[in-house]
């Protein structure tokens, strides 16, 4: 069992003891499916760690507590400005809420709204105005809240997991056997990303499109050397391919814009007169390079690869041959009104 199932464990432990006044060890060992022993060193770590937990004794048996004053302690220490700076960055980060923290980011934003006097937060809020946020289309992730722990329990206890996925490219639903490697929040969206030993490589699931999981008692070993950060290095979003050189020519309408942004750690940027530019791009991932060009319209051209021109130009095409054969969509039918039915007199037996 790896490092991460331990401190899954151990948060979790917390919280327990946190939140009720009756946690005891083999109570903790029971609800984690560990020995006592191994609670133990839990919760030796959690005070090496520097929570202040402490035993007390009652009634012939010794419960765990958190010490009263720890509940304060982050807000005490932290100053007016720092508290209203966190309060005042709630929206940037209730944008990325993603379960099963979504829960502990609220309370912790009410607890802070709390710490704050009333006028303040008044004043605070007066500053929307001034600084919004609007999320990248966020996926509703609340009713997938079970697959997500699943996912997490598994990926710190390195447990293969057994799931129902469907997918959107092929339309069908299929069964996978994964060893999961790690989740990712990425442009409103949670995806996992797995070894299918099925085909020998790492896959990547949206989470919302799951529609079964279990977790398996069979276990897996990630490569010591595996790195979210060295595997998607070449990539232009999610997506794991071989990367290969892009030219694109940018108009002026769209130049500035353009190379305004650090699109991929690869662009170099050249001028090409008249406000024009030419971004070249070393990555993986046609079809979300695709996408993203397409998002320019006429003001961006690829020069390069010839492959991912034609590519284009077929999209284009078909996009075209769409709006002029566009078919007459018929208006909603109306339902009619039912009348209402008259209430029949009810006569009184005589």
């Amino acid at each position: 069992m790896g490092r991460n199932a331990q401190l899954i464990r151990q948060w979790a432990i917390l919280k327990q003891i946190e939140t009720t006044r009756w946690s005891t060890i083999p109570d903790m060992a029971d609800g984690h499916a560990v020995s006592t022993k191994t609670i133990r060193r839990d919760l030796a770590a959690l005070m090496e760690a520097g929570f202040p937990l402490y035993d007390e004794r009652y009634e012939g048996r010794v419960y765990w507590r958190l010490a009263e004053e720890y509940k304060g302690l982050p807000l005490a220490n932290l100053s007016f400005s720092e508290l209203a700076a966190l309060y005042f960055s709630r929206k940037m980060v209730s944008a990325l809420l993603a379960p099963p923290f979504s829960g502990d980011i609220e309370s912790a934003f009410k607890k802070i709204k709390g710490a704050l006097p009333e006028k303040s937060t008044e004043f605070l809020d007066g500053l929307d105005d001034m600084i919004s946020v609007r999320a990248d289309a966020p996926k509703d992730l609340d009713e997938h809240k079970q697959t997500i722990r699943t996912l997490m329990d598994a990926i710190g206890e390195e447990c293969r997991v057994r799931m129902d996925y469907f997918s959107a490219h092929s339309g069908k639903r299929k069964p996978y056997v994964v060893d999961p490697y790690r989740l990712m929040y990425f442009r409103g969206g949670l995806y996992l990303f797995g070894f299918v030993e099925e085909y020998k490589q790492i896959r990547t699931f949206a989470v919302e499109r799951i529609e079964a999981i279990e977790k398996r008692t069979d276990t897996f070993e990630r490569p010591a050397d595996f790195s979210m950060d060295t595997y998607l290095e070449s990539s232009f979003g999610l997506v794991k391919e071989d990367p290969f050189d892009v030219e694109i020519h940018f108009k002026a309408d769209m130049a500035p814009y353009a190379r305004s942004r650090t699109w991929h750690p690869s662009q170099k940027v050249r001028d090409v007169g008249n406000g024009e530019i030419v971004m070249s791009l070393h990555v993986g991932g046609e079809f979300e390079i695709e996408q993203w060009i397409l998002n320019f319209g006429p003001s961006a051209m690829v020069l390069s690869p010839e492959r991912l021109r034609r590519r284009i130009e077929a999209d284009l095409k078909r996009m075209l041959d769409g709006y002029r054969n566009e078919v007459t969509i018929a208006p909603p039918i109306a339902r009619a009104t039912p009348a209402k039915k008259k209430k029949s007199k009810v006569r009184s037996p005589r």
